[in-house]
Protein backbone atom coordinates (compact mmCIF):
# COMPACT_ATOMS: atom_id res chain seq x y z
CA UNK A 1 0.00 0.00 0.00
CA UNK A 2 1.56 3.26 -1.17
CA UNK A 3 2.45 6.07 1.53
CA UNK A 4 2.73 9.88 1.47
CA UNK A 5 5.14 11.11 4.27
CA UNK A 6 3.52 14.20 5.69
CA UNK A 7 6.27 15.06 8.33
CA UNK A 8 9.82 14.33 8.95
CA UNK A 9 11.08 14.14 12.09
CA UNK A 10 13.88 16.80 12.86
CA UNK A 11 17.45 15.35 11.63
CA UNK A 12 19.07 13.42 14.55
CA UNK A 13 21.40 10.54 15.73
CA UNK A 14 19.07 7.94 16.05
CA UNK A 15 21.57 6.59 18.79
CA UNK A 16 19.83 9.24 21.01
CA UNK A 17 16.50 8.10 20.75
CA UNK A 18 15.21 7.02 23.78
CA UNK A 19 12.08 5.73 23.55
CA UNK A 20 8.34 6.72 23.00
CA UNK A 21 5.11 7.36 25.00
CA UNK A 22 1.39 7.30 22.81
CA UNK A 23 -1.41 9.59 25.76
CA UNK A 24 -4.54 9.73 24.77
CA UNK A 25 -7.08 12.69 25.96
CA UNK A 26 -10.86 13.65 24.91
CA UNK A 27 -10.35 12.12 21.96
CA UNK A 28 -6.74 13.54 21.05
CA UNK A 29 -3.88 11.84 21.19
CA UNK A 30 0.20 12.59 21.06
CA UNK A 31 2.86 10.50 20.34
CA UNK A 32 5.79 12.22 22.38
CA UNK A 33 9.63 10.65 21.11
CA UNK A 34 12.21 11.34 23.64
CA UNK A 35 15.72 12.29 22.42
CA UNK A 36 19.00 12.63 24.19
CA UNK A 37 19.77 16.00 24.77
CA UNK A 38 17.65 17.55 22.90
CA UNK A 39 13.91 18.46 23.14
CA UNK A 40 11.03 15.83 22.72
CA UNK A 41 9.34 15.25 19.05
CA UNK A 42 5.50 15.20 19.57
CA UNK A 43 3.34 14.08 17.14
CA UNK A 44 -0.38 15.59 17.92
CA UNK A 45 -3.37 13.73 16.03
CA UNK A 46 -6.57 15.42 16.48
CA UNK A 47 -9.84 13.29 16.51
CA UNK A 48 -8.84 9.48 17.00
CA UNK A 49 -10.47 6.94 16.49
CA UNK A 50 -8.61 4.11 16.54
CA UNK A 51 -4.62 3.42 17.47
CA UNK A 52 -2.75 -0.30 16.62
CA UNK A 53 1.09 -0.48 18.19
CA UNK A 54 3.26 -3.25 16.91
CA UNK A 55 6.45 -3.90 18.39
CA UNK A 56 9.49 -3.50 16.82
CA UNK A 57 10.40 -7.17 15.98
CA UNK A 58 6.32 -7.87 14.69
CA UNK A 59 6.76 -5.06 12.34
CA UNK A 60 6.50 -5.64 8.99
CA UNK A 61 9.02 -4.13 5.57
CA UNK A 62 5.44 -2.11 4.53
CA UNK A 63 5.06 -0.82 7.86
CA UNK A 64 8.74 0.73 7.65
CA UNK A 65 8.50 1.90 4.40
CA UNK A 66 8.34 5.77 4.44
CA UNK A 67 7.34 6.11 8.09
CA UNK A 68 11.02 5.50 9.68
CA UNK A 69 10.99 8.64 12.38
CA UNK A 70 8.30 10.43 9.68
CA UNK A 71 4.39 10.88 9.86
CA UNK A 72 3.19 8.94 6.95
CA UNK A 73 0.18 8.30 4.93
CA UNK A 74 -1.25 5.49 3.77
CA UNK A 75 -3.36 6.49 0.45
CA UNK A 76 -6.07 4.05 -0.33
CA UNK A 77 -6.20 2.15 3.12
CA UNK A 78 -8.06 -1.06 3.11
CA UNK A 79 -7.92 -1.00 6.97
CA UNK A 80 -9.59 2.29 7.13
CA UNK A 81 -12.22 1.81 4.33
CA UNK A 82 -13.34 -1.16 6.23
CA UNK A 83 -13.29 1.02 9.98
CA UNK A 84 -15.32 3.31 8.18
CA UNK A 85 -17.97 1.30 6.01
CA UNK A 86 -18.33 -0.78 9.74
CA UNK A 87 -18.93 2.63 11.81
CA UNK A 88 -22.92 2.62 12.12
CA UNK A 89 -22.95 6.19 14.33
CA UNK A 90 -25.77 8.25 13.27
CA UNK A 91 -23.38 11.40 14.19
CA UNK A 92 -19.67 10.68 13.43
CA UNK A 93 -17.14 12.39 16.00
CA UNK A 94 -14.77 13.09 12.39
CA UNK A 95 -15.60 14.74 9.15
CA UNK A 96 -13.25 13.05 7.43
CA UNK A 97 -10.04 10.41 8.86
CA UNK A 98 -7.09 9.33 7.94
CA UNK A 99 -4.77 6.38 8.49
CA UNK A 100 -1.35 7.64 9.25
CA UNK A 101 1.86 5.72 10.52
CA UNK A 102 5.24 6.54 12.38
CA UNK A 103 7.80 3.82 12.83
CA UNK A 104 10.40 4.31 15.53
CA UNK A 105 13.51 2.65 15.69
CA UNK A 106 13.90 -0.19 18.34
CA UNK A 107 10.48 0.54 19.40
CA UNK A 108 7.80 0.30 17.06
CA UNK A 109 4.84 1.05 14.80
CA UNK A 110 2.27 3.75 15.83
CA UNK A 111 -0.59 3.28 13.18
CA UNK A 112 -3.69 6.06 14.14
CA UNK A 113 -7.21 6.74 12.34
CA UNK A 114 -7.24 10.54 12.83
CA UNK A 115 -8.59 14.15 10.98
CA UNK A 116 -5.22 15.27 11.02
CA UNK A 117 -1.28 14.84 12.67
CA UNK A 118 1.21 17.63 13.13
CA UNK A 119 4.60 17.20 13.98
CA UNK A 120 6.55 19.93 16.61
CA UNK A 121 8.91 20.08 19.49
CA UNK A 122 8.66 20.61 23.53
CA UNK A 123 10.95 20.63 26.65
CA UNK A 124 9.81 17.32 28.38
CA UNK A 125 9.16 19.82 31.76
CA UNK A 126 8.73 23.52 31.37
CA UNK A 127 12.19 24.73 32.83
CA UNK A 128 14.05 21.70 33.00
CA UNK A 129 16.47 20.43 30.86
CA UNK A 130 14.70 18.08 28.20
CA UNK A 131 13.96 14.46 28.89
CA UNK A 132 14.68 15.11 32.68
CA UNK A 133 10.67 13.86 33.33
CA UNK A 134 11.39 10.42 31.03
CA UNK A 135 14.72 9.58 33.11
CA UNK A 136 13.20 10.11 36.38
CA UNK A 137 10.47 7.99 35.75
CA UNK A 138 13.17 5.11 34.48
CA UNK A 139 14.76 5.90 38.01
CA UNK A 140 11.80 5.05 39.87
Amino acid sequence: MPVATVAEFPRFDTGQFEGAEFLMARGNAELVTHVAGEDDVVVSFARVRWHEFTAVYNCSAEQLEGAYFSVAEVVGSGRLARYAREDKASAKAYRTLRHFRVFLDEHGCHEVFAESAALGRRAALLGQPPNTSFQRTREG
